[in-house]
């Protein structure tokens, strides 16, 4: 049934959950994980017109590249194959793109993450994901 299941990651205990449980469901099916997470640069705490420091960016790539090395290192310690990616943009948006572009089953995403200031200006990625995905989202709390 799931031979393709997409982790929306953030490093958050949630998302830790989160990771579990895909890997769980990964080691069931038989699946690929691809465990994605994404540098937001689209937040409005910046202000229109405004664009995120590049200071700020690299900062956030090389957590996100943290994050990443860890979530694939746990997954493929239990023989699953990983498809890492680390992303710019919205959030929500750009999970639920890669999720059509890949053509996943199942996205798995934990029900909060690491940023409370954005959940209260903009509400949260995984409200988004699951009002714009086109397929099956298991949110992890």
């Amino acid at each position: 049934m799931f031979k393709r299941i997409l982790l929306a990651y953030d490093g958050s205990q949630h998302a830790k959950r989160a990771l579990e449980v895909a890997v769980d469901l990964a080691k069931k099916y038989g699946a690929r994980l691809y465990i994605v997470e994404v540098i937001d640069t689209a937040t409005a705490f910046w202000g229109p017109g405004t664009h995120v420091p590049f200071d700020v960016i690299e900062s956030m790539r090389r957590k996100a590249e943290a994050d990443i090395a860890e979530a694939k290192a746990r997954a493929e310690s239990e023989g699953i194959q990983v498809e890492p990616a680390i992303l710019e943009g919205d959030p929500a948006v750009v999970v639920v793109e890669y999720a059509d572009r890949e053509g996943v089953d199942l996205i798995v995403a934990g029900s909060r993450g690491l940023s409370t200031m954005k959940r209260v200006l903009l509400g949260s990625v995984s409200t988004g994901i699951v009002t714009h995905a086109k397929r099956p989202v298991l949110i992890v709390k």
